[in-house]
């Protein structure tokens, strides 16, 4: 995970990277210096930060916002949400987002899909993962419930005596 961030820090403008969980606890970072003070209240600012953020215009749309930008005189926080984890880069005064977008969701899919390559790695080769199986056991039944085996409704009914059907 850490060669995931090293490569995104490497890039032109960037000073820091970070990745966090969604309550502000940091993971793993790369570039910038070893303060690990530093590292904890940035991560805790900027969850902090994202989560009001989401909370304030999570109403107005479909969607909670994935990528989100704080601009400064000093340089800029960028952050991209997942579903497990949040993004955070910290680019310097001459770096615009936009030069980091691509690569930040590039990072971000590549640790996704490792996350999800050990949870969901199969038992022997060519079976099927458990947790694929119990998923697909344990999905919810639809809205309105759709059996085979029930017989139509007008099957067991029997018209009565003396009476053609239908009256």
């Amino acid at each position: 995970m850490i060669a995931y961030l090293e490569s995104l820090a490497r890039l032109p403008g960037v000073e820091f990277v970070m990745l966090i969980s969604h309550d502000g606890v940091p993971i793993a970072h790369a570039g910038g210096t070893e303060e690990s003070a530093r590292e904890e209240s940035l991560a805790a600012l900027a969850a902090s930060w994202l989560n009001d953020v989401t909370q304030a215009v999570a109403p107005l749309g479909w969607h909670a916002p994935e990528r989100v930008c704080l601009r400064a005189a000093r340089g800029t926080l960028v952050m991209r949400r997942s579903e497990s984890a949040c993004l955070v880069v910290r680019l310097g005064r001459e770096a615009a987002p936009e030069d980091v977008r691509l690569s930040m969701d590039g990072t971000l899919a590549r640790i996704e899909r490792a996350r999800h390559g050990r949870t969901h790695a199969p038992l022997a080769p060519g079976a099927p993962s458990a947790a694929l199986v119990t998923a697909q056991e344990s999905e919810p039944a639809g809205p309105i419930p759709y059996r085979n085996d029930a017989p139509l409704v007008e099957e067991q009914l029997r018209p009565a005596p003396g009476r053609p059907p239908g009256t």
